[in-house]
């Protein structure tokens, strides 16, 4: 059986998983001043969905897993940008700048991710008789 990990079910889960996180992980760190780590909930989350479907596998739920976890680092933007504000960088608003700022960082993240935890898997050698 060849399992396949990278597929766009994953990657539509992933972004599902980060929004509703990155948006809780904000209103969160906003109302009470510190965040979750949402790694070991999105892949719960993932696993009960992807049961549901008759060929994902494991490694599919790590691919949704690696994506939902840059909801912890999407949600830092909470501390960065009061900081800015504070320290007068920051005077006015720029929505769309921002998102695509937010969109790409999280965006390279993941493509950075996914290829960096692929290791080279070795045979075990043979001791030689």
């Amino acid at each position: 059986m060849n399992a396949r990990e990278l597929t766009i079910r994953g990657l539509i889960l992933g972004a599902l998983v980060t929004t509703i996180f990155t948006a809780a992980n904000v209103y969160l760190g906003l109302k009470v001043g510190l965040t979750f780590a949402s790694s070991i909930p999105a892949a719960v989350i993932s696993m009960a969905i992807l049961s549901a479907v008759k060929d994902s596998s494991i490694l599919e739920n790590n691919i949704v897993q690696t994506v939902a976890s840059a909801a912890g680092t999407l949600s830092a933007i909470i501390f960065v940008l009061p900081g800015l504000v504070i320290v007068g960088w920051w005077t006015g608003f720029p929505f769309w700048q921002s998102f695509l700022i937010c969109l790409s960082g999280g965006v390279l993240g993941v493509l950075f991710t996914i290829p960096l935890r692929r290791a080279p898997r070795r045979r075990a050698s043979r001791p030689r008789k």
